[in-house]
């Protein structure tokens, strides 16, 4: 088993050490030292498979999958993408599951749900937690046909209602409104309590939500946080970090992702907020365990900050300052010549108007069908009454 969380932090070197100072707090404290006490008790959990609450991260790639269990009980908060799917099924059928009390769909982008359709055909699933919108995707119209059929109550949560998992309890933060502009923006968010211990899963809200999950007035300081929409630049704001004021991160996404997550500037702002660092794509699946009095992962933090920066022509820079070898700064170089027309390919969505950079979340969302490339310039697009997409800004 591995070392339990708090207790590790207290042996991961100097570095870690300031950072624990750093971010000393009552809550904190209060963990380590019940940890500790119960650490030298002999009903103490030995392995991690007797605690009666698990948090699993899987690693799904470019996606966003994780399986809650307490006491028995288990809730599926999205699935993945395609290529995954077939391993979320796998790893739940590993971890004993045979019903689902819950499934979350965060949001409707073929990262979270596509291994949603998959476990609904294998699992019986009593409540699905889904935002109310409708999205105009392939994947979308599966997810439905498959939700349908399955016989599951679909409820549209409300932001401040609760939910139990055995003895865990499902606080819904947001969104405020699933009329949010951005589809991203009205993922429904939970924060889930298990005993002491605290977990926050946003899905890939971004500043709307999160400005609104921070109006809510509801608690959402957390021991453990999902780091939104895999750890882009318009995600996880300082102030949003500092009312969750978390001990740990966790990011999913691949390591070879087209879209530049995670961020330079939000590794940043999560190294100056002192969290150990759990990531998919340096780690694969991460597990927390918690007895509801400590709480502890199956491995080490990798700690690593590194960001992933990739240019409209699909350069990767890996430095965490967002600098190149000669020191410039390689987004605001990409800003100003965005600006003009650098002889890009765009996808236009002939359904909605709208043209994107191909690296853009927008372009996996479309029909294939309502896909057209080109090389044209912004100009000419704009003069023939497409917008530019308002998330990559071409």
């Amino acid at each position: 088993m591995g070392q339990r969380g708090l207790w590790s932090r207290r042996s991961g070197g100097e570095k870690q050490m300031k950072k624990y100072c750093r971010k000393l707090r009552f809550r904190e404290i209060a963990i380590f030292f019940v940890t500790l006490f119960f650490m030298m008790l002999p009903g103490m959990p030995a392995k991690a498979g007797e605690a009666p609450f698990a948090f699993h991260m899987l690693d799904v790639g470019q996606g966003q999958s994780v399986l809650v269990e307490a006491d028995g009980h288990y809730m599926l908060i999205d699935g993945g993408g395609r290529s995954s799917s077939s391993f979320v099924v796998s790893y739940l059928q590993q971890q004993g599951v045979e019903k689902l009390d819950y499934i979350v769909a965060s949001h409707y982008d073929e990262d979270h749900i596509s291994g949603i359709v998959g476990a609904l055909h294998v699992f019986e699933c009593e409540t699905i937690l889904a935002p109310d919108y409708y999205a105009d995707t392939e994947i979308y119209a599966s997810y439905l046909t498959a939700a349908e059929a399955s016989g599951a109550e679909i409820i549209y949560p409300q932001q401040g209602e609760t939910y139990a998992l055995g003895d865990a309890v499902i606080t819904v933060v947001g969104p405020a409104s699933y009329e949010n502009t951005l589809e991203n923006d009205r993922s429904v968010a939970v924060r889930i309590t298990y005993g002491i211990t605290s977990y926050l899963i946003c899905g890939d809200a971004q500043a709307q939500e999160e400005e609104d999950i921070l109006n809510s007035g509801l608690e959402l300081a957390s021991d453990v946080y999902v780091v939104n929409h895999h750890g882009s630049a318009e995600s996880s704001g300082l102030y949003f970090l500092n009312q969750i004021q978390p001990i740990y991160a966790l990011i999913s996404c691949s390591a070879d992702n087209a879209y530049g997550h995670p961020s330079a500037e939000t590794m940043q702002r999560l190294d100056n907020e002192g969290v150990s660092l759990y990531r998919t794509d340096r780690q694969g699946t991460v597990t927390a365990y918690s007895d509801g009095t400590g709480l502890w992962f199956d491995q080490e933090p990798c700690d690593d900050f590194s960001s992933r920066q990739v240019d409209g022509q699909g350069a990767v820079n890996s430095d965490i300052s967002g600098q190149n070898e000669s020191g410039q700064n390689e987004l605001g170089q990409q800003e100003a010549s965005d600006s003009g027309n650098r002889g890009t390919t765009y996808v236009c969505n002939l359904n909605t108007k709208k043209f994107h950079y191909t690296y853009c979340d927008s372009v996996n969302k479309m029909k294939e069908s309502n896909k057209k490339f080109t090389d044209e310039s912004r100009e000419s697009l704009i003069a023939q009454g497409y917008d530019p997409c308002k998330n990559c800004n071409p």
